[in-house]
């Protein structure tokens, strides 16, 4: 596949998908890899008006200030304002007893919302791929995830602070990416810590794929066909089960939540809508599946109420009666 040809691949993805407006300004999210850079290159080239964001951890010492050194040069070349920004990841995730990867995510995600407002920009690009796709797949599998989990990585979606994240870049792999910078006569720095194999992703990445590659030379693409499929599923799955929880429950103010066991218990998946009801709440698996078959009470006998502590630390009030189960936050 040739730069054009690569280009229109993904301006076509990002038409379908609705990720770019006429006139739109997008942040994008450049560290420096091979995927940031891509991305940054093709979206000008297409004529879309860019603001980079490099956010530099101090995790990998010297090779963290290279990244920075490599970007600050790139975005001077191509024309391209950048917005760059220091965090010491380490102190903050020790003061915020949280894991390094969360921190940084938690920091930069922070941080790119700030550009966004500051520089008047609608939608943040970053570089996920097919390959990046296929592996989430693989992790979610894995962990254990329920049928939005299957459908992978979304090319749209709005992160926790509002923010409109598009992934141009799903519908091409690694090796593509790669391929058309060497066309392009691009260069990009490698981050050492991804040929770690210290961290799930890194295993997949590693140690998991090239089996599978072994396997069938096109896994990546089949898995990725298989999550589009797994989406489409999901929006059936959406939108009966919405229709389910209107038949089957209601608010009857804003901390008490009314549930028609009776009607649940007709549904083509009882637990499904269990699952849906409850799991915003911050439920889990098994007192979901705990209360869907919880012994009710009948009128003559007493209230059968008692208190159960969330994993989210919270504590709510449980009501079993014979054909309604309520809940009290």
């Amino acid at each position: 596949m040739n730069g054009r040809a690569f280009r229109d691949r993904i301006r076509k993805y990002a038409e379908q998908h609705g990720m770019l407006s006429v006139g739109e300004k997008v942040a994008v999210a450049l560290s420096g890899g091979a995927d940031s850079v891509c991305l940054l290159h093709v979206l000008k080239a297409m004529g879309v008006d860019t603001v980079a964001v490099h956010c530099n951890f101090h995790l990998r010492g010297e090779e963290s200030m290279r990244d920075e050194r490599f970007v600050k040069e790139l975005c001077e070349r191509m024309g391209v304002k950048l917005c760059r920004t220091d965090f010491y990841t380490a102190e903050y995730a020790r003061d915020k007893a949280m894991s390094i990867e969360l921190a940084a995510r938690e920091l930069r995600y922070e941080y790119f919302a700030r550009v966004m407002e500051e520089e008047g920009c609608t939608a943040l690009a970053v570089g996920h791929h097919k390959d990046d796709n296929a592996e989430t797949f693989l992790l979610n599998c894995v962990r254990k995830t329920g049928v939005k989990g299957l459908s992978g990585i979304k090319p749209v979606s709005t992160n926790q602070y509002g923010c409109k994240v598009v992934r141009p870049l799903l519908c091409v792999g690694r090796q593509d990416i790669t391929d058309y910078l060497e066309e392009q006569g691009e260069r990009w720095v490698t981050d050492s810590t991804n040929m770690q194999d210290d961290v799930a992703r890194n295993k997949i990445r590693l140690d998991v794929m090239p089996v599978l590659k072994d396997i069938n030379r096109g896994v990546v693409d089949n898995l990725c066909d298989t999550m589009e499929n797994a989406a489409e599923l999901t929006k059936i799955y959406e939108d009966w089960v919405e229709r389910e929880k209107q038949r089957c429950s209601t608010w009857e103010d804003e901390h008490t939540l009314c549930i028609f066991r009776d009607r649940v218990a007709k549904s083509a998946s009882p637990v499904s809508v269990m699952h849906e009801l409850l799991s915003p709440m911050g439920f889990n698996d098994t007192q979901v599946r705990n209360l869907l078959t919880a012994k009710g009470y009948r009128a003559n006998r007493p209230k059968g109420e008692y208190e159960m502590t969330l994993p989210n630390g919270k504590t709510v009030t449980i009501e079993v009666k014979w054909k309604v189960l309520i809940i009290r936050s």
